[in-house]
């Protein structure tokens, strides 16, 4: 059995083996519970934005075609027009 060319092989397996000990003690000495709970605060505050933002804009969108049918509605001199600040019809 050849001895010699087994050596880079364990050698190889040592150095990676202990650069991921490592840097998993560096990542698990990160994170402690202040850490953590910094780090999930961060990630809802960005999460709770993207689904604010994304409703607001489905609003503007639904309140600009809301606009521009009551104006056309106007317009054309309907007899009933709904208005949306009082819940009843003006006449």
């Amino acid at each position: 059995m050849n001895i010699r060319a087994m050596t880079p092989i364990m050698d190889k397996t040592v150095t990676t083996g202990s650069y991921i000990a490592s840097i998993s003690t560096a990542i698990g000495g990160f994170l402690s519970l202040s850490n953590i709970a910094l780090l999930l605060g961060i990630a809802s505050t960005v999460a709770l934005f993207v689904v604010q933002y994304r409703r607001n804009k489905a609003a503007e969108k639904r309140d600009q075609e809301y606009h521009v049918a009551r104006m056309a509605a106007l317009k054309s001199n309907a007899v009933e027009v709904i208005s949306s600040d009082r819940g009843s019809c003006d006449a």
